[in-house]
Formats: structure tokens, sequence, C-alpha cells
């Protein structure tokens, strides 16, 4: 990274301008956790704990003053997606995530657009029961801005046939994910939710449903329970999509 796109002077300057870089080592991540046990670990590794970590070379991530992550790529998918033929990094692309972090788009954690030409998509992806004595969470971001009226979004979901069980949260982008053990949910108000799926039967489906008068950006949110076997892990399917609501054209 440091040969490559940041020795590129606009992103230096791009940098510099709006954020403080700082780093941490990937070992000491596991190393914290282990020994500290997540609640008191320092609050930036926490974050960056709770949000699909994966342990590569190099990840970067962009982080609020709240501790909020709002940005994540691991540099083995950047190389992958953004090399040119001659070997070098496609700058354009890494200041785009950089801009579009600051925008609060949320590039890298799964987003999902839809647009009124592009109402529905389908995801693939996982949850995980927690090991650590902390909730991990499986964090899909859709975004409905395009939609400038009322309409429905829905979510229909479908568990893997592996034996965890999970359940799902429609909340607002700027929902902290912080965990209300009692009720096992997420903290503060959400739009709907979807609670032990698979519990009864491998592979049960599920509906989330929310009706608003204009498109926003929304997280859907996937949480495997500490009675699954620990570190278990299951797929889940999820169509999303959103019927807009047309207003009957006078006579």
């Amino acid at each position: 990274m440091r040969a490559v796109v940041l020795s590129n002077e606009r992103i230096i300057n791009f940098l510099n301008e709006n954020f403080i870089n700082t780093w941490i080592r990937n070992v000491e991540l596991k190393r914290l956790r282990d020994t500290l046990g997540f609640e008191r670990m320092p609050p930036m590794a926490r974050t960056i704990i709770t949000h699909k970590w994966r342990r590569g070379p190099v990840d970067t991530w962009i982080i609020t003053p709240d501790l909020e992550a709002i940005g994540h790529v691991p540099v083995n998918d950047y190389l992958g997606n953004n090399r040119l033929e001659d070997g070098t990094l496609e700058s354009d692309n890494y200041l785009l995530f950089l801009e579009d972090s600051l925008k609060r788009k949320l590039p890298g954690f799964g987003n999902i657009v839809l647009t009124p030409d592009q109402p529905s998509q389908q995801i693939l992806d996982v949850f995980r029961t927690p090991e650590y004595g902390h909730q991990d969470y499986s964090v899909i971001v859709i975004d409905t801005t395009a939609f400038k009226k009322s309409g429905t979004l829905t979510i229909d979901m479908e568990l893997g046939d592996n034996k965890a069980y999970g359940s799902f949260f429609l909340l607002n982008a700027d929902h902290k994910l912080t965990f209300d053990a009692e009720k096992k949910r997420p903290d503060g108000s959400m739009f709907d939710g979807a609670h032990d799926i698979g519990w009864y039967d491998p592979c049960e489906t599920g509906q989330l449903t929310h009706q608003f008068k204009k498109g926003q950006i929304y997280k859907l949110v996937g949480m495997g329970w500490a009675s699954n076997e620990k570190g278990s892990v299951n797929a889940f399917h999820a169509k999303i999509s959103v019927d807009p609501v047309e207003k009957p054209k006078s006579m």
C-alpha cells in the first residue's frame, strides 16, 4: 500500500486534510481479545473486532470520532479487484473509497443499492455464533435513496442447512450496533425483526418488511445466538426488494 496508492500525491493530500491516520497490527487485535476479553479491549480495537474483521496482511478502516466503522477494505480484495495491467493499483478507486466513506455510503460493508431500474437484488452471506463473550454481527447496508416517494422494502430470508439459528433486524443506517442482552436484540428502535430463524427447522424462511415515505439507507443485521455450538456458522440467502407505491392518477 505504501509503495502504491499511499504514495499517490492526491491521496496523501486527501488523507492529511480529512483523516487522522493511525494503525494497529492485526496480530495485536487477537492478542488483546484473548488476553483482556472483548469488553476490556481498547475502544477502537473493539470496533474493528465487532465488524467482520479478517486477519489479512493489511486492512483499511475508516472510523468516526465516535468509533463507528463507516468504511472497510481488505487489501487482498482491493489488490484483486483494482490492479491495472502494469501491476500498479488504481488510485482513483482508492480515493473513491475514501470519499464514499466520508459521505457515509459505508463502502466495504456489503452495500446493496436499489433503484427504480433495479428494485430487487439477492445476496448470500453468513452469520457466526459468538465465541469470545461478545455479539458478532453480519451487516448488509441497503441504500434505497433513489426512491423519492413512498414504497415498501421487503427482505425474504432463507437459512442454510447448518444447525446454527439466528435473528435478523432492519435498523437505521446510523445505528451503533450495541446489544441489549435482556431483549436479545440490538439496542434502540428498529423497523422490523425476524427472530430465531432456523430454531425449529434448518432452511427455515423469514421475512422483514418496512413501509417508508421516502427512501433512505438501512442496516440489515444478522446475528447468531450463544445457544448454538460456539463458533458455528450458517449461511443465509436474502432477496431484498422495493415495491414503490404509486399515487392513483386523477381522473
